[in-house]
């Protein structure tokens, strides 16, 4: 079996060299390609992604999408299980790839996510805004989810068949994001697939937003559920994104 761990990046050269370490750590029954998605970094990211033996994918600055990244990435992967994560996560458990192996060989199983918890560092607004659902998963245990809904196999981390992407790719008219909700409808509620949360395929994942900045961003959240066109005011909230 081969996983095809597929990173999206723009200007995260340092975060990006310990994900790749960490992925190289990992213990899975498998082999592991890892593929960076990069929105055009000046900082040194395409080349530390070269260095590492990364398949390199380049998206124009002002082409990018959330979705096209998504399934930029999938275009030249080779392997049956399709991994997402961003460039500034951090893989906590290393067993993490395992676990989303160990639920995707059930075939009644579309796609595999996790509530994160946040960066170390985070801010008070950050701890209260990840913390509560990632221990109420962690208490309930991996479970089935009944529908698509806010979280719900957010591409932040996300374990996938190819086949399945293959079938159906994430839809490209949900540019500013939500592509992963219609994904998890299309499986969930056409398929009569499975989608799973368990909180060992957790990542640490943040952007340092204050009180009003978490607001701004559960606002953006739940505005995700319909097509829309992709525009970076949208996301002027967020200081971490360096264009």
């Amino acid at each position: 079996m081969l996983i095809s761990v597929i990173i999206r990046t723009l200007n995260e050269r340092e975060p990006l060299k310990k994900l790749i370490d960490a992925i190289e750590a990992q213990e899975v029954d498998a082999a592991v390609e890892t593929i960076v998605v990069d929105n055009e970094s000046t900082d040194g990211t395409r080349k530390l992604a070269l260095a590492r033996n990364a398949k390199l994918v380049t998206i124009a600055r002002d082409s990018f999408t959330y979705p096209r990244s998504i399934n930029a990435g999938a275009e030249v992967a080779t392997g049956e299980i399709l991994v997402y994560l961003v460039g500034h996560a951090q893989i906590i458990r290393s067993d993490w790839l395992q676990v989303a192996v160990d639920h995707l060989l059930d075939k009644n199983v579309a796609g595999v996510y996790s509530e994160v918890l946040p960066l170390k560092g985070c801010t008070l607004a950050e701890i209260f805004l990840y913390y509560p659902n990632y221990l109420y998963a962690k208490i309930r245990g991996p479970y089935k989810v009944f529908g698509p809904g806010p979280g719900v196999l957010g591409l932040t981390n996300v374990a996938i068949p190819k086949k399945l992407w293959d079938e159906h790719r994430f839809d490209e008219l949900y540019e500013c994001g939500g592509e992963d909700g219609e994904w998890a409808r299309w499986a969930i509620h056409e398929k009569g697939l499975d989608i799973v949360c368990d909180w060992r395929f957790a990542v640490r994942h943040s952007h340092g937003l204050g009180f009003w900045g978490v607001i701004k961003q559960l606002q953006y959240w739940f505005s995700l559920g319909k097509p829309s066109t992709f525009s970076r005011k949208r996301l002027s909230y967020r200081k971490d994104i360096n264009y």
